[in-house]
């Protein structure tokens, strides 16, 4: 019976350490291409950050699947944490140490992302207004009836 435990426990782990494995690989992959998301905002390259965001969409299907996998195989045997020997508890923290700071990359690099939109439709907007005051001066000029101070009318 202890046998059929240890064996379970065994393929439990490795189970987990290969989904944990995958999901930093995704991760990694996540990572690149906010990198290059926040390239193609400041080319302003509007097919190419259609692409990157689906593509990042797909990224975080992809590693939700993986946490509910874990989260199935933990639920399911409540007692296989107990069970694990030291040396697969550090394999286990390791890789775990390596999703976090992959998390924290991945929020730092999203920030400059959003921070990097956020400035380009400021800039946007503040063209758009610019575009705007123009238009309006433009129509109030063609408007006067009077003609206007800086043109030679007599040539």
């Amino acid at each position: 019976m202890t046998d059929q435990k240890s064996s379970a426990v065994s393929a439990d782990f490795s189970r987990i350490c290969g989904l944990l494995e995958k999901k930093i690989t995704i991760f990694k992959d996540f990572m690149s291409l906010t990198i290059l998301l926040k390239n193609m905002i400041r080319e302003h390259n509007v097919e190419a950050v259609e692409m990157m965001i689906a593509q990042r969409h797909d990224h975080i299907v992809f590693i939700n699947r993986i946490d509910d996998e874990i989260r199935m195989i933990r639920e399911t045997n409540p007692p296989y944490e107990a069970m694990l020997n030291s040396e697969m508890r550090k394999r286990i923290q390791s890789l775990l140490k390596i999703v976090e700071n992959c998390i924290n990359k991945t929020m730092r690099l999203n920030r400059d992302c959003e921070t990097a939109a956020e400035d380009e439709l400021h800039k946007l907007g503040n063209g758009l207004s610019r575009l705007g005051q123009r238009g309006q001066s433009f129509k109030g000029y063609a408007g006067k009836s009077w003609e206007p101070r800086f043109l030679d009318v007599m040539t």
